[in-house]
């Protein structure tokens, strides 16, 4: 079993208890979960449904399944007895790709409005899952009793309908104060207006273009009505470089107002506590009111994102080349306000406020610095407390995790018979067993070089170095508990061994596409990879933990043979693109070859299994040594690169000055 955790319900949308993406499970559509891998990555020992009432049947009119375009991120399947007394939760699992959605929330509350309020509802969970227990208590549950199984220990949690209502009323029957109503209005009129001037563009020309982005934009409306709807107000993790890619990014690309956006967010802890919804607003307002200056100021505008870390603080920069505000609109009152919050700061004056209004609630004025200059730009400079978790917050975590490796997981052995699906399964369960690997290989950052920790354990899981080597080093590691030096071997240890199976069994090429989009379950990390452009063989990892040159001497190939490359999520997704890049050019005409090897890595790439609608970008080159690049800031989709002949290869090659010839351009 698998369970999301706690946060906001961002993609669904209640109508008398309903949610449009929930749909009923029936025999077919669970034939279709049982073929789906991501669907059977969790493959844990649980107990029989029959465990406490044998007379319990398959209900599949209260089990469901989650689907998006036409794809099922979640189901959860419920057992019942006869009378409609007792519902036993017996599975509920989240694809990688529907984590943080609140998809298990919304199944279980799905059911408490669809069975009759005096009934029982139940679930077994592992004595070990304790944040897992913790989220069900929050949902209604209590632990009832226990039972041993298979030599572990499960407690049977318990609800009723009724209880489960009421905890999910507890955060939707606050009073809407006037101030949200406004805010709410506020920011629709918005996205509304937007919508409008992409409407009064449409043409048969753009037609594809314009439709898209008010398909977007629409949604956005709704998530913000539904947002208000629901009223949520629970703190919890927010990510700002999430935040900024998945709304300010479309928001700008989305706009009539003609517009560059530059983005620099060199950060490694991105993760802050607050209310999303409110910090996610208070951004879009900010970037709204810098793209309403620039279009008041008739020139070309510039948008600059900067975020960077200072001590225990996140220092976030929104600067535009708008009109500008008079200096004496920036004078603070005793509360720290400047005198344009709650007064328009558009020189049509047709804005009514609220949007400084809600940026000021949304962040605090002693967290915010406003710079401007009439004329010439706004700079706004926001201070974020950076989101540390406790050792014992994510000690629990990472322990769970590890002993649902070592106890719930069955030994899973594959073999040339065995059918694909359950391969496929085999491989995501490998690579979530490597992305834990890359989270505990942090924890030891404080006291040393992580790279250099990564390194070692690359030799151990390419052959290279034996286990008694490994031991004995990972042995001499300072960490802040035994636990951690024991787990990093014994991790290591277990993706040797899979590995090696799945080596032994099957064809591993023709695994290609599951082995690499496999990483994409770690949505979270930017993975770098080095691959062979001819054979598409690669080694990947989180990019916090390697470059590309640590996997060059396994690829057996010399450098300038290879091609660098990461990514970020899901693979399926064809707008967010994977990166290609060389490590040399030397002259043009080496500028052309290295764009023949990134021409036939896209082709290897596609004959593996990339779509060719996936949009590919480019790196700079890490070392230039002949005033010649290729260019970063064109991109194309893998299936249009792969199509290019020579003439047009050229015009990706852009000249670089003869002073900057010679310097590392790169991270590497």
């Amino acid at each position: 079993m698998s369970f999301p955790a706690m946060g906001c319900r961002l993609n669904c949308m209640q109508d008398r208890g309903n949610y449009e993406a929930i749909q009923n499970m029936n025999p077919k559509i669970e034939e279709r979960v049982i073929r789906n891998p991501l669907l059977n990555i969790d493959t844990f020992v649980i107990p029989s449904p029959f465990i406490h009432n044998p007379a319990v049947q398959k209900d599949y009119s209260h089990s469901y399944v989650w689907v998006e375009e036409g794809e099922i991120l979640g189901y959860m399947l419920v057992y019942s007895d006869q009378a409609g007394e007792e519902f036993l939760i017996y599975k509920i699992v989240t694809s990688p790709f529907g984590r943080g959605r609140g998809i298990g929330t919304s199944f279980i509350e799905h059911l408490a409005r669809n069975i009759p309020r005096e009934a029982s509802v139940y679930i077994y969970i592992w004595e070990r899952q304790a944040d897992t227990v913790e989220f069900f208590r929050n949902k209604g549950f209590e632990p009832d009793s226990s039972i041993a199984y298979r030599k572990l220990v499960y407690h049977r949690l318990v609800s009723c309908c009724g209880a489960i209502l009421t905890k999910s009323a507890e955060g939707l029957n606050r009073s809407l104060a006037p101030e949200e109503i406004s805010k709410t209005r506020h920011d629709a009129r918005k996205v509304a207006r937007l919508i409008n001037s992409m409407v009064e563009a449409l043409g048969t020309e753009n037609s594809d273009t314009i439709v898209e982005s008010i398909n977007r934009e629409s949604t956005t409306l709704i998530n913000i009505l539904n947002s208000f709807r629901d009223s949520m107000k629970i703190i919890h993790e927010v990510d700002l470089l999430e935040l900024i890619f998945e709304r300010i990014v479309p928001y700008v690309q989305g706009s009539t107002v003609r517009c560059e956006l530059r983005l620099d967010l060199d950060t490694g802890a991105p993760t802050i506590q607050g209310y999303h919804v409110n910090i996610g607003r208070a951004m879009v307002n900010l970037v709204s009111n810098a793209l309403d200056t620039i279009e008041e100021s008739g020139r070309k505008g510039i948008i600059d994102i900067v975020m960077r870390e200072k001590g225990d603080f996140l220092i976030l920069t929104i600067a535009d080349n708008g009109t500008g505000m008079p200096e004496e609109l920036l004078v603070k009152d005793s509360r720290g306000y400047p005198r344009f919050v709650g007064r328009t700061t558009k020189g049509r004056k047709t804005g009514e406020g609220i949007g400084t209004q809600q940026i000021y609630a949304a962040f605090g004025p002693e967290n915010i610095e406003v710079n401007s200059i009439m004329g010439q730009g706004t700079s706004w400079t926001i201070r974020f407390a950076k989101h540390t978790e406790t050792v014992s917050t994510w000690f629990v975590r990472m322990n769970r995790r590890y002993n649902e490796f070592k106890d719930l997981w069955e030994v899973a052995m594959v073999g040339p018979r065995t059918p694909r699906r359950e391969v496929v399964a085999y491989i995501w369960q490998v690579r979530k067993i490597e992305i834990f690997l890359f989270d505990l290989i942090l924890r030891f950052s404080r006291y040393h070089n992580i790279r250099d920790i990564y390194r070692s354990i690359l030799a151990y899981l390419q052959g290279v170095t034996r286990e008694a080597d490994l031991e004995r080093e990972i042995a001499g590691y300072k960490s802040d508990t035994e636990k951690y030096n024991f787990w990093l071997l014994d991790i290591s240890r277990e993706i040797r061994r899979r590995m090696n199976i799945l080596k032994d069994s099957v064809d591993m090429d023709s695994y290609w596409a599951s082995l690499f989009r496999s990483y994409g379950q770690a949505y979270r990390n930017v993975i770098i990879f080095t691959a062979d452009p001819e054979t598409g063989n690669f080694l990947a990892t989180d990019r916090k933990l390697a470059e590309h040159l640590d996997f060059v001497p396994y690829l057996g190939k010399p450098r300038d043979s290879l091609l660098r490359g990461e990514f970020l999520g899901d693979l399926n997704v064809e707008e967010k693109p994977i990166q290609f890049g060389v490590w040399s050019i030397s002259s043009r005409s080496d500028a052309l070859n290295k764009l023949r090897l990134i021409r036939q890595g896209a082709r290897t790439f596609l004959r593996k299994g990339i779509h060719p609608e996936k949009r590919l970008s480019f790196y700079h080159t890490t070392y230039i040594s002949g005033g010649f690049d290729i260019d970063i800031n064109k991109s194309s989709t893998f299936g249009d690169f792969a199509r290019l002949e020579d003439a047009e290869l050229e015009t990706f090659i852009i000249g670089r000055e003869e002073e900057m010839s010679g310097y590392l351009m790169g991270r590497e």
